[in-house]
């Protein structure tokens, strides 16, 4: 027997996708459990919900049931977990906020050939405030979270959850930051990033400049290209998109490029607080900790935010976007007298669709990862949903704001990935043909047709289960088929990095949630709202999952490989394991003691997702004592490992090596590849390279820098390169650091050593 809801709660809403309401759902009434960003002044009234959305929100061409709304009951402005909830809401989706506040401007900037730090900072500033002022002058109070069925009563946000979701994000941070690398010598995107960001930010302008006036005009043989920089035009255009430079650049304008190996730690950090709150949105601030923790201690997580990789902002662009995404699907929009106000859902939306289409501008995958927004935006204008046409202008605008910056600034990138696009834009261009074809009237009647057959009903959504679930069979057969393609193991490194537990539920929850979903747009009723407010994070998890899994699309070394699992891979399962662990302790909570077992249920469902990560990352084993006489427990894994250490002081010590009014040759490839942009970039001196060279084209590269005004610098790997051409060779780098493992049978839980050494000479004037 259902309890009667208090008199400061107000009655569950039950929404519809048309106006014919489910016969088997609850009654409802409009919900008004929102959050001002400003406090009550004076005694709260009813607030009615404007009468047009009531009518957007029906499908088309449906004959209306006559029906009367009760006014909604306004809930007192200090009601129980008000406070919290928007705490929770806030820090959750700040991050993406000020993201996006930074990159809007600083695109424009850069193509302009014009970043600096004043005027892009004097338009971030007013742009971060207004951003995050109209996102959170209004905030739903609670989300819909796990229930059983509609009827159930959303729980309120408690203190304890959001304290421990920033706790988690907290110690992420401060952990990531004492482990983070030094990647500086380029060895991989890490370093490529960096150093594009070292140059943008002293030279504010792409493409990077040959140069060949410092070496007296164009010579024979001389080059200007290394690895991850591609001849564009009249420079070089990084094989990067723009956005990670652009924030990396921010914290070297702050403090130079040991502040850039703080940033991404940092980023990872708002991630994973990110990825709590749409955990907390979808099944409940009190599942939003483990959600957190479980994304934090996985390897690929820590592993990205260590160094200067794209995936932590690309996640933290994600994550906003989506949990921006259902507060607009879940607030109600206030009245206003003058009907200006666009309402607060439509606001949302439209930041929504702007946050996710920016995570193409810092990373061109993204296109792919954001796919399933198309016909998601499908659904919301078939349904005449009030935040479709919002939604679907920021997301235009968003992408279109990263293709250009593609276009512009990385051409000879995407010319290279060219092969993995074409596919990718032949798949996006049915996608969105096909969303459209779907909204024309006469193909909406053939599909109102359809729902009214009962066998569709009654076999798809157990079909969309089998579906997902036949999916996952095929990932977990594929490595037994062939035991000589590692990058067929896709799933097998998932359950590495999450353990088996997670996965398998995993799966499930995410079979389950398919099955709803698609009950849902077949009966075109939700009567709990669970399958609108699921239905992007769940399309984004199965088709990133599936796709990225059958063709990673990268060299299967770890951990270099399971940065791909990172967007959403990792996530999308983290979230079908949570929502399938809230439903076990649903079930067992029906049992007995509520709740003990409950508490009991949940308790063995986190563990099954923390303990195999955090094993995999500690890789705990057992030592020798210093005595000899017996043995200790020893963490060897990739947990306490950096990356790179003493690469920053090496640099440095070849920046003032080299000196001023220097122009550099490089005379090896192998140097060239690793130190030519450090040389141009970081060490701000003009950098040439000429391979296999002969003694007459080094000497006429010398005369011509001699007649440039400057002083020529020859560098090598080895002295012996040197020696034919005078100077006195001096040895100015040998480090022994380290790099990344590049294992193909088993997670990495080691770093493998690596020895850079580098000789000048500076040869005329010797």
């Amino acid at each position: 027997m259902r309890r009667e809801p208090r008199a400061s709660e107000a009655t569950e809403v039950t929404e519809v996708f048309q106006a014919v309401r489910s016969t088997d759902g609850p009654g409802g009434q409009a919900d008004d459990k929102t959050i001002p960003i400003r406090p009550l002044l004076a005694s709260p009234q009813p607030e009615q919900a404007p009468a047009p959305a009531l009518q957007q929100d029906q499908a088309p061409q449906q004959q209306q049931v006559p029906q009367q709304e009760p006014a909604p009951q306004h809930e007192p402005a200090r009601a129980p977990g008000r406070a919290a909830a928007g705490l929770f809401g806030a820090v959750t989706v700040v991050p993406a906020l000020l993201a996006a506040a930074w990159l809007l401007p600083g695109l424009p900037l850069l193509l302009a050939g014009r970043l600096t730090a004043p005027p892009l900072v004097f338009m971030f500033s007013p742009l971060a405030l207004g951003l995050c002022y109209i996102a959170l002058r209004q905030q739903p109070a609670r989300w819909p979270g796990f229930r059983a069925d509609a009827g159930q009563t959303r729980k309120a946000v408690p203190w304890w959850a959001v304290a421990a979701t920033v706790a988690v994000a907290a110690v992420f941070a401060v952990w990531q930051i004492a482990e983070r690398t030094q990647q500086v010598i380029v060895l991989g995107d890490p370093a490529t990033y960096l150093q594009t960001a070292s140059w943008i930010a002293r030279h504010g302008s792409l493409p990077i400049p040959y140069s060949p006036e410092a070496f007296g005009g164009a010579h024979a043989g001389l080059t200007f290209a290394s690895a991850g920089y591609y001849p564009s035009g009249s420079g070089l255009s990084p094989a990067v998109m723009a956005g990670t430079p652009l924030v990396l650049a921010a914290a070297i304008w702050l403090a130079g490029v040991p502040a850039a190996l703080v940033i991404t730690p940092l980023t990872g950090a708002c991630a994973v607080l990110s990825f709590g709150g749409l955990a907390g949105r979808l099944i409940g601030a009190r599942w939003a900790p483990v959600a957190a923790a479980a994304l934090a201690l996985s390897l690929p997580e820590q592993y990205t935010s260590r160094g200067t990789f794209s995936e932590p902002l690309v996640q933290v662009l994600l994550f906003g976007g989506l949990c921006l995404l259902v507060d607009a699907l879940w607030v109600t929009p206030k009245t206003t007298t003058g009907g200006t106000d666009p309402g607060q859902d439509r606001v949302l939306a439209a930041l929504a669709g702007l946050v996710l289409g920016l995570a193409v501008l810092v990373r061109i995958d993204a296109l792919s990862d954001i796919l399933p927004a198309v016909p998601l935006l499908g659904l919301l204008l078939a349904a005449r949903r009030r935040q479709g046409v919002p939604f679907g202008l920021g997301l235009a605008a968003g992408v279109g704001y990263g293709l250009a910056g593609g276009y512009l600034l990385s051409r000879p990138y995407l010319d290279l990935v060219g092969p993995s696009l074409r596919p990718l834009g032949l798949i996006t261009a049915a996608v969105v043909v096909l969303t459209a074809i779907a909204l024309v009237p006469p193909v909406q009647n053939q599909l109102k047709r359809l729902r009214a057959n009962h066998a569709v009903i009654t076999w798809l959504p157990p079909a969309a289960a089998a579906l997902v679930s036949a999916a996952f069979a095929a990932l977990a057969v594929r490595p037994l088929l062939d035991h000589g393609r590692y990058d067929q193991n896709g799933l097998v490194w998932v359950i590495w990095y999450l353990g088996l537990p997670a996965v398998l539920l995993g799966a499930a929850g995410l079979a389950v949630l398919a099955s709803r979903g698609a009950k849902a747009l077949f009966t075109w009723t939700d009567p709990g709202q669970e399958a609108r407010t699921w239905a992007l994070p769940l399309l984004i998890a199965l088709w990133v999952i599936i796709t990225v899994l059958w063709r990673p699309a990268i060299s299967p070394e770890q951990p270099w490989a399971s940065r791909r699992l990172v967007p959403f891979v990792l996530p999308g399962l983290i979230l079908g394991a949570i929502w399938a662990s809230a439903w076990l302790c649903n079930l067992a909570g029906q049992r007995g003691r509520a709740r003990t077992t409950s508490g009991v249920v949940a308790s063995c469902c986190a563990a099954s997702l923390l303990i195999p990560a955090t094993l995999t990352n500690l890789d705990l084993g057992s030592g020798p004592d210093a005595s000899g006489s017996g043995r200790h427990l020893t963490a060897n894994g990739m947990a306490f490992r950096r990356i790179g250490p003493g690469e920053v002081a090496a640099v440095d010590g070849l920046c003032t090596a080299i000196g001023p009014d220097a122009s550099v040759v490089i005379l090896d490839s192998l140097t060239a590849d690793r130190f030519a942009q450090v040389a141009r970039g970081t060490c701000d001196t003009p950098t040439a390279i000429l391979d296999h060279p002969a003694a007459t084209t080094v000497d006429a590269v010398l005369a011509g820098i001699e007649r440039a005004g400057r002083r020529p610098v020859l560098m090598a790997r080895d002295q012996s390169l040197l020696a034919p051409y005078g100077g006195g060779p001096r040895q100015v780098v040998n480090l022994l650091t380290t790099q990344e493992a590049r294992d193909l049978t088993a997670p990495a839980t080691r770093t493998w050593p690596i020895r850079y050494t580098v000789w000048l000479s500076n040869p005329v004037g010797a």
